[in-house]
C-alpha cells in the first residue's frame, strides 16, 4: 500500500498553476522587452536616415554648385546618377534659382520629377512619411544659392532591416523562453519527485512501508467525515504484538524490524483492498475498514488478522513464534468522533490482553467502566505515593517448620482509597506496572518494610527477617542497589534481616544484567529469596548461577496435599532439589494442620499460611509479638 494524502492531488494542480501562470508572465515580459526594443530601433534608424540623408544632399550639392553655375546639364545628370549606389534614393533632380528642373535622376520609370520645385519652391525643407523621404537643401557656389537639390528617398530598407531585427529578436527570446520553460520544466519535477518522496516520508512508516501515524490520523477523520455525510458505518481494528519487547531485546533490533515487516505483509494478505493498514508505532498496528458487514463476519474478520500469527515468523534463521492481540470499535455504534473510536478500539485490545493474549475482542460498553476505573486508579495512585495517604503494609508471619518459632514476616501491600474503596493489590501492582509507577512504589514498599522490621527488633526475643517482593523493572533500576543500602542504612536495619523475593519470571527476564546486582546484594548481607517456584520458567540454570538463600514452593502445589500424589511427588522433588544446592525451603499457603504435618516430614524448612497466621496490619503484628 502506497500511502496518499488527500490534499496531494490539489497541492499539485496548484503548484502547476502557479509554474503555467509564472513561465506566462516571463513570455509576456519577453515580448514586451522585444517590442520596445523595435520600436526603439525603428525611431533610431529613421533619425539615422534623416541624418544621413542631410549628408548625402550636401555631398551631392557641393560636387553639382560648378555644373549648375555654369549650366552644364548633361556634368549635372552624370553626378546625380553616382546616387544609384544608394539603393533607397528613388530619385534626385536639381531645380535653378527660378525653382526649375535642371537636371534629374530616376531609379525606375515609376519616379518622375516635378518640373517645379516642390514644397512651394522653398528650397529648404524635409519631410518623412511612413514610406518615402523627401528633402530640398539649396545649391550653393562662392556663397551664394545657385539652385536646389531634391532627393526623394525610399523607407522600404528601414522597415526590411527592422524585420530582419524584429525576427531576430523574436528567435532569441523564443529560444530563451524555450530554454527558461525547459529547465523551470525540469526543476519542476525534481522538486515535483522531491515533495513525493517528501509526502511519501511523511505518511509511509520507513520499516514497514505501511502508513505512519500521521497517515492514520489524516485517513481516519477523512473516513469517519465520509461514513457521517453517507449514514454508513466504519470499524478500526487496534493490534498490538505480544512480548515483542523480550523478542526484540533477544534477536535485536534488526530482528525485529524485520519481524514487523513481515508482520505487516500478512496483514496486507489478509485484510481487503480498501482496508488501510498503518503502523502506529512500536509493535502497534490499525486497520481502518468501510463497514458492509454483519457482527458475525466482523467477528471473522479479526478472528482471520489473528490466525495471521498461527504460524512462526523465520529471521535472521531463526523461527519466533509471535501472537497479536486485537480490538475491534465501530462508528457511530461504539463512538461518535475520531478519538473516541481509538479510544475504544484501544480499550478493546487491552480486554484481549487481560483476557489472556492471543485474540480478539469486540468492544463493548462495560470495558469503558474497567479503563474509567483504571485512570481512576493511576491517578490516585500517583497521589497516593506523593503524600502516602491510603497506603499500608500488612505481614504475614512465617514460622520455622520443627519448632514453629516466628522467623519474621512476609510485607503484603493493602491500599484503601477513600473513593475507590480498597483496591485489591494485584489490580494496583498492574496499574502501576502499566504507567511505570511501579519503580516508586517498590522503592516505597522497601523503605517501609526495613522501618517496621527495625523497629520490631527492640521488642523481639530474636531477629525477625522481613521480606518484600521486588518487580522486574525495579530490579533494573541502575540505581536500585545503592538504593536498597541507602534505605537500610538511614532506617538502621541490618541488611542480613531483609529478604528480598525475586520470581522465576523475574529472574529470567534479564539475567545477565541482573547477577552483578544481586552477588553484590548477596555480598553485603541481603538474603534472597525465588517466590512461587515452579510456576514460571523450567530452565533451573539460574540455581546455579545466582546466589538464592531460599526457594519458596508455590501455593499451587501445597493446595492438594497430602492427598494429592502429583503434588506431593512435587513437592518431595523441590525439597530434595533445594537441600541438595544448599537452598532453605518455605512452603506458603499452608492452610491446614494436616499440610503442615506432611511438609514437616517432608523436610520443609518454613511454613508459611492461613494455618498458622493470616496477613495483618503492623500494630497487630506487633501485638503478636508481644504475645508469642
Amino acid at each position: 500500500m502506497t500511502p496518499e494524502s488527500p490534499a496531494s492531488t490539489n497541492s499539485e494542480q496548484l503548484s502547476s498553476q502557479v509554474v503555467a501562470t509564472g513561465l506566462l508572465a516571463t513570455g509576456l515580459a519577453l515580448l514586451t522587452m522585444v517590442l520596445a526594443l523595435t520600436a526603439f530601433d525603428y525611431w533610431s534608424s529613421r533619425k539615422a536616415m534623416l541624418a544621413d540623408s542631410r549628408v548625402e544632399a550636401a555631398i551631392v550639392a557641393d560636387n553639382v554648385s560648378t555644373a549648375v553655375m555654369f549650366r552644364d546639364a548633361h556634368t549635372t545628370e552624370e553626378i546625380l546618377g553616382a546616387l544609384k549606389a544608394s539603393p533607397m534614393v528613388l530619385m534626385a533632380a536639381i531645380y535653378d534659382a527660378q525653382g526649375v528642373l535642371f537636371a534629374s535622376y530616376q531609379r525606375d520609370g515609376d519616379q518622375v520629377a516635378p518640373g517645379t520645385l516642390p514644397g512651394g519652391g522653398n528650397g529648404d525643407f524635409e519631410y518623412q512619411g511612413l514610406s518615402l523621404l523627401e528633402m530640398a537643401k539649396p545649391v550653393k557656389f562662392r556663397g551664394k544659392s545657385s539652385g536646389s537639390i531634391y532627393l526623394r528617398k525610399s523607407m522600404a530598407e528601414v522597415y526590411t532591416h527592422l524585420v530582419i531585427r524584429f525576427g531576430g529578436a523574436l528567435l532569441i527570446a523564443g529560444g530563451t523562453m524555450a530554454l527558461a520553460t525547459a529547465l523551470v520544466l525540469r526543476s519542476r519535477a525534481a522538486v515535483s519527485e522531491a515533495e513525493r518522496r517528501l509526502q511519501v516520508l511523511a505518511h509511509q512508516d520507513a520499516v514497514t512501508g505501511v502508513g505512519n501515524r500521521h497517515y492514520f490520523n489524516e485517513r481516519l477523520a477523512h473516513e469517519i467525515a465520509r461514513a457521517a455525510t453517507l449514514g454508513s458505518k466504519l470499524a478500526l481494528v487496534y493490534i498490538d504484538l505480544d512480548n515483542f519487547k523480550t523478542l526484540n531485546d533477544t534477536f535485536g533490533h534488526a530482528a525485529g524490524d524485520g519481524l514487523l515487516r513481515q508482520v505487516a505483509q500478512r496483514l496486507q494478505s489478509v485484510v481487503r483492498a480498501g482496508d488501510d493498514i498503518c503502523r502506529m508505532g512500536g509493535d502497534e498496528f490499525s486497520v481502518i475498514l468501510r463497514l458492509d458487514m454483519d457482527e458475525a463476519a466482523l467477528g471473522s474478520y479479526g478472528d482471520r488478522i489473528v490466525a495471521v500469527f498461527e504460524k512462526g515468523f523465520v529471521e535472521s534463521d531463526q523461527e519466533v513464534m509471535v501472537t497479536c492481540s486485537a480490538g475491534i470499535a465501530t462508528y457511530p455504534g461504539d463512538a461518535q468522533d475520531r478519538d473516541a473510536l481509538i479510544i475504544s478500539a484501544d480499550t478493546a485490545m487491552y480486554r484481549a490482553k487481560d483476557l489472556g493474549k492471543n485474540r480478539c475482542e469486540r468492544f463493548d460498553v462495560s470495558m469503558n467502566l474497567a479503563a474509567v476505573r483504571r485512570h481512576a486508579i493511576e491517578q490516585a495512585l500517583r497521589q497516593v505515593l506523593e503524600d502516602g495517604e491510603g497506603l499500608a503494609l500488612h505481614y504475614q508471619p512465617v514460622f520455622s517448620a520443627t519448632d514453629r518459632r516466628m522467623m519474621g514476616a512476609e510485607a503484603l501491600l493493602r491500599w484503601t482509597h477513600a473513593r475507590l474503596g480498597a483496591i485489591p493489590p494485584l489490580e494496583a501492582v498492574m496499574v502501576a506496572e502499566e504507567c511505570g509507577l511501579i519503580v516508586h512504589l517498590g522503592y516505597w514498599v522497601v523503605r517501609t518494610a526495613c522501618r517496621d522490621a527495625a523497629r520490631w527488633q527492640a521488642r523481639a526475643e530474636g531477629p525477625l527477617r522481613v521480606a518484600v517482593n521486588v518487580s522486574a523493572r525495579q530490579l533494573g533500576d541502575p540505581q536500585f542497589l545503592e538504593r536498597v543500602m541507602d534505605i537500610l542504612r538511614e532506617e538502621g536495619l541490618p541488611a542480613h534481616l531483609l529478604e528480598i523475593e525475586l520470581t522465576e519470571t523475574v529472574l529470567m527476564e534479564n539475567m545477565d544484567a541482573c547477577a552483578s546486582t544481586l552477588h553484590r546484594l548477596s555480598q553485603l548481607g541481603v538474603h534472597l529469596a525465588i517466590d512461587d517456584f515452579g510456576t514460571g520458567y523450567s530452565s533451573l540454570a539460574y540455581l546455579r548461577r545466582l546466589p538464592m538463600k531460599r526457594l519458596k514452593i508455590d501455593r499451587s502445589f501445597i493446595r492438594d496435599l497430602p492427598g494429592q500424589e502429583h503434588s506431593r511427588m512435587i513437592v518431595n522433588a523441590i525439597i530434595a532439589l533445594s537441600h541438595g544446592l544448599g537452598l532453605a525451603v518455605t512452603a506458603e499457603g499452608v492452610e491446614t494442620r494436616e499440610q503442615a504435618d506432611y511438609l514437616v516430614d517432608a523436610g520443609c524448612d518454613v511454613l508459611q499460611g492461613f494455618a498458622f497466621a493470616r496477613p495483618m496490619p503492623v500494630e497487630q503484628f506487633e501485638q503478636m509479638q508481644a504475645a508469642r
